[in-house]
């Protein structure tokens, strides 16, 4: 096999995803997400657990012209994040990611990719409540404030409103294991079972990626 001199998003993902599954193999409390959906962006791949990690992927066919977009939007609600990149884009994406990110070094060697951890991710200093807030659906929103003894609120008022609510109520903490639990009920295998359309039962586990896929349409059926 010759040498890959540009290595592909999908090269890389290929063996991120398998490092990731390894590093985070139980099914009932660890759920990957490709494509992860966060607010104004989206993150090639999220770990949801006792923590909201984030995986972005830089390839060699890549630009760095959304990376300043990304930083701010994955800082505010990721508790960590880990920039891959390949050789191209490694010194310029280091140069502008803050110092807590991790960031992962993406080579072809002995005839395979392999990424190696140039630096380890640290926990982010600084989440955004507001942001966090956003990540829930409206009736999650609500279902929140009311097991925080809310009183001061109705279920009428609009999304925006009750986001604002939460996330003053709720410590920034707190909020973002009320978020991680969320997720998981959404879309995570061993967390909830739903139910279909027609009345039967279904796991989460056959409907993860339909979930996924639909979470934005979804999204905006909760706001009515």
């Amino acid at each position: 096999m010759q040498p890959k001199s540009r290595l592909r998003d999908s090269d890389i993902r290929f063996m991120l995803l398998r490092e990731i599954a390894s590093r985070f193999p139980d099914k009932n409390h660890d759920l990957i997400l490709q494509e992860f959906g966060c607010n104004a962006a989206r993150i090639d791949v999220a770990v949801v657990n006792g923590a909201l990690h984030g995986f972005e992927i830089k390839s060699d066919c890549d630009s760095l012209e959304r990376l300043d977009a990304q930083i701010t939007e994955y800082s505010k609600i990721f508790d960590y994040v880990t920039l891959v990149t390949g050789h191209r884009l490694f010194d310029s994406a280091r140069a502008k990611i803050p110092s807590w990110w991790g960031i992962g070094l993406a080579i072809f060697t002995d005839n395979a990719v392999h990424i190696r951890e140039k630096r380890k991710p640290k926990k982010n200093p600084g989440l955004d409540s507001l942001s966090l807030a956003q990540m829930l659906w409206k009736r999650e929103t609500i279902q929140c404030l009311r097991r925080s003894g809310a009183k001061d609120f109705s279920p009428n008022q609009p999304a925006d409103e009750l986001w604002a609510v939460i996330a003053q109520r709720l410590p920034v903490e707190l909020l973002a294991a009320e978020v991680r639990s969320a997720i998981k009920k959404r879309g995570g295998t061993g967390f909830e079972w739903l139910r279909t359309q027609n009345g039967d039962s279904s796991t989460i586990a056959s409907t993860a990626a339909r979930l996924q896929y639909r979470q934005n349409l979804d999204w905006l059926l909760s706001l009515k």
